[in-house]
């Protein structure tokens, strides 16, 4: 994109840099980064200076911080440089990122807070906040950690990690997540056939389980009951005395499956 489009479309700008502003980039940041993937192409200090109406000390400052967070990359040009700016997906790996950060300093904090809550509450909504939401977990389980699943919704689970179902299962792999899988006679044949050649899953079967669009899975501290409907819903109970109970009562039903 030309720097004449650029300037012409100012108030579209505008509304992005402000948004790059509440993720946590000054203004002159937001400016450099979204007139540099609007360009598509590298372009000097001086040039971004002039293209962006920004001061260039204002410029200098925030190209090595651009850089740092993986949003743009240097390009040698001569004995000058130029840069580039890099797919927006580099801001979902940053949000990524600051969750998990944001995950473990919470579970930190309360190890030490003197509020006493005995549990808490969140609820996920959406596709792509859910499959963040599992990958989040995977991401801060400790290897050999479990998970119990009451299920009959396997089908809708899949469609909704689309194709982050594969990587998904990979990562439980190599975390090696222990997952205890209870199902419908339906999903036998699928889970013979495609869950089960992954390392560290158990299943089995109720004849009577309902096959619905709801399913329930017990972690570590927590309970988290899906709802595969429009749009989809996740309600988290985060609380290890509950986990536990709900655990006892999966594990009676565990007792009570097929293999």
């Amino acid at each position: 994109m030309t720097d004449n489009v650029f300037r012409k479309t100012k108030g579209s700008e505008n509304l992005l840099v402000s948004r790059l502003e509440e993720f946590g980039l000054n203004a002159a940041e937001a400016q450099v980064y979204v007139y540099l993937l609007e360009r598509g192409s590298e372009a000097g200090g001086s040039h971004i200076a002039q293209a962006t109406d920004l001061h260039r000390q204002y410029v200098y400052l925030a190209l090595p911080r651009l850089i740092e967070l993986g949003l743009i990359e240097e390009v040698p040009r001569g004995k000058q440089h130029a840069y580039k700016a890099r797919s927006p997906i580099e801001i979902e790996k940053i949000g990524r990122k600051r969750a998990l950060l944001a995950g473990d300093l919470a579970r930190d904090l309360n190890a030490v807070s003197a509020i006493g809550n005995e549990q808490d509450f969140e609820v996920v909504q959406g596709t792509r906040a859910i499959q963040d939401f599992e990958l989040q977990f995977v991401g801060r389980a400790n290897e050999g950690e479990q998970e119990c699943i009451i299920g009959g919704a396997s089908q809708a689970f899949g469609e909704l990690m689309r194709d982050q179902l594969e990587a998904y299962l990979e990562l439980k792999k190599e975390k090696k997540i222990v997952v205890k899988y209870i199902g419908t006679e339906d999903e036998r044949p699928s889970y013979q056939k495609y869950i089960g050649k992954f390392a560290h899953q158990q299943y089995r079967f109720l004849p009577k389980l309902p096959k619905g669009n709801a399913h329930m899975v017990v972690r570590k501290d927590s309970v988290a009951f899906y709802s595969f409907l429009q749009p989809p819903l996740v309600y988290v109970v985060k609380s290890p005395v509950v986990a536990a109970n709900y655990k006892q009562f999966f594990l009676m039903l565990w007792e009570m499956a097929t293999v």
